[in-house]
């Protein structure tokens, strides 16, 4: 190059009309090749297109800059980029892996709609697109139904709830928003979720329409070895409920005790035409107002549980119970209320410690035994439709499997008068060493398992947990539980 710009301010371009040109023709704006000879072969058409560029030219700004034709080909890095940054924030373990996917926008319309789990990071590549530098992920994907492994762009990857409880929000039917639902699948077509809310009714969301809330476990019944060490291990009710969500369960809902004392007092007759043991409308109403969140009890909460009798494990709602057994239950509050006083005191009802749709409840079963074990005590409705549910029972077995105090509130209950000094709210803090709630001596109590044998069920149904959980009570028992088909079980009267 050097020697070419001393041979003179003038170059001869060849293949073109223009003849020779100065540094000021701007040469370096055509383009073309120079040649071993010092000559530059200009590209066909380049002469044509520098003429019209050269129209108008020294007459404004970089008047006066000369250079002897155009320099020598450079690697382009003046080109516009879309160059993507490095993501040291990508993070592949906590965003993609192991969850639940659906294909979209793929060429091979089939696979469109496919569900399927992220299982490894298979890296990143720069292509271009449009001229422009694109970084592409792949990921390798286990696809449902039999479809094996694929490598798949992450552009075609559309993370999706499915499973999941959501919170549905910005609906036009306004009454829906904020309700609880279970998500079901995507139709990538219409790009709708369909949902099942608490009722059981489906409707089509947009997946914008939909808040995740959580993924629960609805299969495998909680309480093995591994996990309820460390709950026992848990020194305060909070510690509980937070080792309840991280074993991905549903957080249970308690009622005040002075909640449902009110309802005894100010609610003693059911007004519902027809019904003699319907639960009071109003005193529901005002009673459901006070269910909370078992994180919102206070340190040192004395939390009883009571067995009722009911068809499935998380039943009835509060608006099904029979008034008289929300009367009965309300009289014992009002006492164990003054009886612990000034610890506070919370109850655990079994229809009112989870909501939402079945995906939520059938959680809640799984964690059953975890349930009774974060109580102190465990109360058994008596009655004969008690003896005669299964679900129950299964209460009072889980209530020896989980080494709590078990008492019965007989139909025809009067709470006892207390002396004065009488009060066993301290407990020196110690959740652990509760006084008792009655001095009555030691009953027995024999009672039907609540399955004769295994059943084979589907996984997740309610046969199948119930089984599941019986099998985990009789934990308890050791080898000899299957020889005693009623076990006796030791109870206090209470009253």
């Amino acid at each position: 190059a050097q020697a070419i710009l001393a041979q003179g301010p003038s170059v001869p371009v060849l293949g073109g009309s223009l003849g020779l040109f100065t540094l000021g023709c701007r040469t370096a704006e055509m383009d073309g090749v120079w040649l071993e000879d010092g000559s530059f072969e200009a590209a066909p058409g380049a002469i044509k297109k520098l003429k019209g560029k050269l129209k108008g030219k020294g007459k404004g700004k970089g008047k006066g800059k000369d250079k002897d034709g155009p320099d020598a080909k450079k690697q382009r890095t003046d080109e516009p980029e879309d160059k993507e940054e490095e993501d040291d924030d990508f993070d592949f373990e906590g965003e993609w892996k192991d969850k639940l996917i659906c294909l979209v926008h793929l060429k091979a319309a089939s696979l469109n709609g496919t569900m399927g789990s992220v299982k490894e990071y298979l890296g990143a590549d720069d292509v271009l697109v449009d001229g422009k530098k694109k970084r592409v992920r792949r990921f390798l994907v286990a696809l449902q139904d039999g479809k094996g492994e694929k490598s798949i762009k992450l552009e075609n990857l559309f993370k999706v709830m499915t499973g999941s409880c959501v919170k549905l929000r910005g609906l036009d039917a306004s009454e829906l928003n904020d309700s609880i639902a279970e998500c079901g699948k995507l139709d990538v077509a219409t790009m709708r979720y369909d949902v099942t809310i608490s009722d059981g009714r489906h409707i089509k969301v947009k997946p914008s329409n939909a808040e995740f809330v959580a993924r629960y476990e609805a299969e495998k019944v909680a309480g093995d070895r591994s996990t309820l060490e460390s709950f026992r291990n848990a020194s305060s009710l909070k510690d509980r409920v937070a080792a309840i969500e991280e074993l991905s369960y549903p957080i249970p809902q308690v009622v005040p005790a002075s909640a449902l004392a009110d309802y005894a007092k100010k609610f003693p007759k059911s007004v519902v035409i027809g019904r003699a043991n319907a639960a009071n409308p109003k005193g529901v109403q005002v009673l459901a107002h006070e269910i909370c969140s078992a994180t919102h009890a206070p340190p040192g909460t004395r939390l009883i549980f009571v067995s009722v009798p009911r068809g499935s494990c998380v039943a009835p709602v509060l608006v099904d119970m029979r008034h008289d057994e929300l009367l009965r239950i309300g009289k014992f509050a009002e006492w164990v209320s003054k009886r612990c006083a000034p610890r506070p005191v919370y109850f655990v009802i079994p229809g009112v410690v989870a909501k939402g749709p079945p995906s939520a409840l059938n959680a809640a079963t799984c964690a059953w035994p975890l349930v009774v074990e974060m109580c102190t005590d465990v109360v058994v409705l008596e009655s004969d439709r008690w003896r005669k549910s299964p679900w129950a029972r299964l209460d009072a077995l889980l209530a020896v499997w989980a080494r709590r105090s078990l008492y019965i509130l007989p139909e025809n209950y009067t709470p006892p008068i207390e002396m004065g000094d009488a009060g066993a709210g301290a407990s020196g803090g110690d959740e652990n060493k509760e006084a008792l709630l009655s001095f009555r001596p030691e009953e027995p109590m024999t009672i039907d398992r609540p399955v004769d044998v295994a059943v084979a069920a589907p996984p997740g149904s309610p046969a199948a947990l119930l089984s599941a959980l019986a099998e985990r009570a009789a934990e308890a028992e050791g080898s000899s539980a299957a020889t005693v088909k009623c076990p006796t079980l030791a109870v206090r009267k209470l009253g």
